[in-house]
């Protein structure tokens, strides 16, 4: 059985002595972080490889026993790595399809089934889903436009949102619809990341989806074709007065393009007359960036405000992010924020901060829940490493992860009752009850409003569009 030697001290030097008697086993290779000692080992004992990246010696299949003679502090974690490369080495050797059992594909499987047991935010993404994926982090990325939630581990996908004027909504995609089959492959064994993955490819193609929609039991399959897409957080089409003298603001998601965005429309509303308040409606904003949300708070709140702290596991100090200083700051009118429990991440980070410093009020249902602090970190490979390096609180000491935000005023909602109003809120935002035989009334949007006082029965009447 040939040897690899881990280290390049006196216990290495015994043993490789012993090792190279004729009845034992050979030593063929060394690996030491040391240039100068491996070197020297190798020469003194014949050894013929000399290896400066541990994981490559572990890698190379004529190395059949690893032997650590390192500080026992480093023992543990050497003898992991040994024990999992031996294993992915003896599956490539073994496995019936070897196709499927390639040390790329191996290492992936490991890595993915690594991450996916510590929590349901990390992962690993492989280098083609990791550079897609830092694309969309921005704000565009070439796919449909949707945002999607996966309630269960064997469930199909639901939709949450639809980017305005994307394939997804063009194609007639609505929140609450069902995605069951993505180009034949069923949806419901998939892990999230892998049907997002499917989702996205090079724009002018086009991928077919089994969609279900809401309240109903008889699919349809469509034909949609991907484009270049990019997530505007405060479209125009979700920003207008109510009564006159009322903003309504409706945020998407935040991203690189959010502060900047919001900051427009802010101004554009102030021009058209919004004197009285301003609402903002974060209902299905998944978040985003934390940047982008600490950045389009520092809109509202005065410089120096604390917004949120990240606590990291290794860090006894927290880390205190507070609202940076700008030129147009609305701080004059009283602010509504809408949530609801698919308001997560950066949208519960921005409305947590607004709501600890009475900057707003919250109305609607306890949010999602989601204040992990999520770190990217590149892997030589191409791909990346996204785990959880922390855990956000408000600057109250709000904990979010697991426990969301409560509103001060809730309006409860079933959710048959929040499907069809997220379908609604898609082409109606910002209008209590719309005018249709299947309108939903907002009563989420009314409750927002009525904190306003002073408000005519003429503004009630163009609030409702009529």
């Amino acid at each position: 059985m040939n040897i690899g030697m881990v280290g390049t001290g006196s216990i290495a030097h015994t043993m490789a002595k012993e090792f190279a008697r004729p009845t034992t086993m050979p030593v063929v290779a060394v690996y030491s972080r040391n240039a100068d000692t491996r070197a020297a080992m190798a020469n003194e004992f014949h050894i013929p490889k000399v290896y400066t990246e541990y994981n490559e010696m572990l890698a190379d299949p004529e190395v059949e026993l690893i032997y650590i003679a390192t500080p026992n502090s480093l023992h543990f974690e050497q003898a992991k790595a040994a024990l999992l490369a031996g294993t992915m080495e003896f599956l490539h050797q073994n496995y019936v399809d070897a196709d499927r059992a390639g040390y790329e594909k191996l290492l992936t499987a490991a890595l993915r089934g690594m991450m996916r047991e510590l929590d349901p935010y990390s992962g690993y993404e492989p280098p083609a889903v990791y550079e897609t994926n830092e694309i969309a982090r921005t704000g565009e990325h070439t796919g449909i436009g949707v945002e999607l939630v996966k309630p269960g581990e064997n469930s199909p996908l639901v939709v949450t949102m639809t980017v305005p004027d994307s394939p997804a909504a063009k194609a007639g995609l609505v929140p609450g619809d069902r995605i069951v089959r993505i180009d034949d492959k069923l949806v419901e064994p998939l892990p999230l990341e892998e049907c997002a993955k499917l989702l996205r490819g090079a724009a002018g193609s086009s991928v077919r989806l089994e969609v279900v929609p809401d309240g109903g039991d008889d699919s349809r399959n469509i034909a949609v074709r991907r484009e270049k897409v990019v997530v505007s957080s405060a479209p125009v089409e979700a920003a207008h007065l109510i009564g006159g003298d009322i903003g309504y603001l409706r945020i998407n998601s935040f991203n690189s393009h959010t502060p900047s965005e919001t900051a427009a429309v802010l101004e554009k509303l102030r021009k058209e007359g919004m004197t009285r308040g301003l609402v903002i409606d974060l209902r299905n904003n998944p978040g985003g960036l934390v940047s982008g949300a600490s950045e389009t708070a520092s809109l509202f709140l005065p410089e120096g405000a604390e917004l949120f702290s990240a606590r990291h596991r290794n860090t006894p100090e927290a880390q205190v992010v507070k609202a940076a200083a700008g030129a147009e700051k609305l701080l004059d009118l009283p602010i509504v924020i809408l949530i609801n429990p698919f308001t997560a991440s950066a949208a519960e980070l921005f409305s947590g901060a607004m709501q600890d410093h009475r900057r707003a009020t919250l109305v609607g249902m306890k949010s999602f829940g989601k204040g992990t602090l999520l770190q990217v970190v590149p892997l030589a490979n191409g791909g990346a490493l996204r785990y959880a390096a922390g855990y956000y609180r408000t600057p109250k000491g709000q904990v979010i992860e697991g426990r969301g935000l409560r509103p001060d005023i809730p309006v409860e909602l079933g959710l048959p009752q929040i499907w069809r109003l997220n379908a609604q809120l898609a082409k109606h935002p910002g209008i209590v009850r719309p005018g249709g035989k299947d309108a939903v009334r907002d009563t989420q949007l009314e409750a927002a409003l009525s904190l306003f006082p002073d408000r005519s029965d003429a503004e009630k009447s163009e609030q409702d569009g009529k």
